[in-house]
């Protein structure tokens, strides 16, 4: 009995040291950590998360790496999840969709930070945006009114550039193939997000191209944006001033929003939106844009109240960065204030 009890040891033995040694190198290697975060991903946000996008965010850690994962599963419910320091809202939203400004929502999540930033194109041929702060991207689904978008807000002093733009717009592609929406998708991003610059009223060439710049010597800087025009569902253009060296405040801001970004403006006064108005020095105009549910928004906001001669300037600046951002996106039926 003792020597088959002793045979029996040697033969466990060896399984038992390559059971240890199995468990070891799942722990502690490159390729078990990798496996982990692998097996972890599958049942994070829906299996949305791409791996080797998200793993240049996590490190693929997958405690403080995957720190939050929750299903708003309600009318337009949406995934909301973390991926290192970016949390990140997936959905598919119908184009009839709007912001009630009732209870928190999916457009509430998908709504920018405040940045100095103006949304940049997120560019290789994809309709998306970063502000280095927040960004998205949307794929319209073709045969049937809805869009699928995914939005990232980055916390703390981490930039939403490159690295944010590829989980994205891989993460968008795997939404848009879990949930059958046909969308006509882009190709490799760029490297970096550079920070428009100020320039001169004279300068403009981008989304400040065609305002009644000339004659309003009270406007000193410009900041716009020039890359990949009508493919970001926002966009931007800031007229100031240079008081001094240390004072050069904003005087007009004016802002394009298309698609869901266009769905997600609350709206404006009390009881129906109209196509074009105006509530306090705020201007706003709407123009029909292809595939999508909701007229395009394009407004108009003095950073102070409006001196003389400010409101025919402010009519004029708005109508021609309408025209331009309907005619880049390729929309019609432009409305503007009376």
């Amino acid at each position: 009995m003792t020597v088959i009890r002793r045979l029996a040891l040697y033969a466990a033995l060896p399984l038992v040291l390559v059971a240890v040694a199995g468990y070891g190198w799942y722990q502690f290697s490159d390729t078990g950590k990798r496996w982990r975060y692998e097996d972890a991903l599958a049942g994070y946000c829906q299996g949305l998360i791409p791996a080797e996008e998200s793993a240049v965010l996590t490190g693929y850690d997958t405690d403080a790496g995957l720190p939050l994962d929750y299903r708003d599963g309600g009318p337009g419910g949406y995934e909301f999840c973390k991926v290192g320091r970016h949390t990140l809202v997936i959905a598919e939203i119908p184009a009839d969709a709007r912001d009630d400004d009732g209870r928190p929502g999916v457009f509430d999540r998908l709504r920018p930070s405040p940045t100095g930033t103006l949304p940049l194109p997120l560019g290789g041929g994809w309709h998306g945006y970063t502000n280095r702060v927040s960004a998205a991207v949307v794929l319209t689904c073709a045969g049937r009114e809805s869009s699928v978008v995914v939005g990232s807000q980055t916390g703390g002093d981490t930039v939403a550039g490159s690295a944010v733009a590829r989980l994205l717009t891989a993460t968008a592609e795997r939404a848009a193939d879990r949930w059958d929406c046909d969308a006509q998708t882009g190709g490799a991003t760029p490297d970096d997000y550079p920070e428009p610059q100020e320039k001169s009223r004279f300068e403009a060439e981008g989304t400040c191209a065609g305002l009644p710049l000339r004659d309003r010597d009270d406007i000193d800087w410009i900041r716009e944006t020039t890359a990949a025009p009508g493919t970001a569902p926002l966009e931007s253009c800031v007229l100031g001033a240079a008081r001094d060296a240390e004072s050069r405040p904003e005087l007009f801001g004016l802002t394009a929003s298309f698609g869901p970004f266009a769905q997600a403006v609350a709206p404006l006064g009390d009881g129906a939106d109209p196509e074009a108005g105006r509530l306090g020095d705020l201007l706003w105009g709407t123009a029909a844009c292809p595939g999508d549910g909701a007229r395009a928004r394009f407004t108009l906001d003095p950073a102070s109240p409006a001196g003389e001669g400010d409101d025919a300037f402010a009519r004029a600046a708005l109508a021609a960065f309408a025209e331009r951002a309907a005619k880049q996106h390729g929309c019609t039926g432009l409305r503007l204030p009376d």
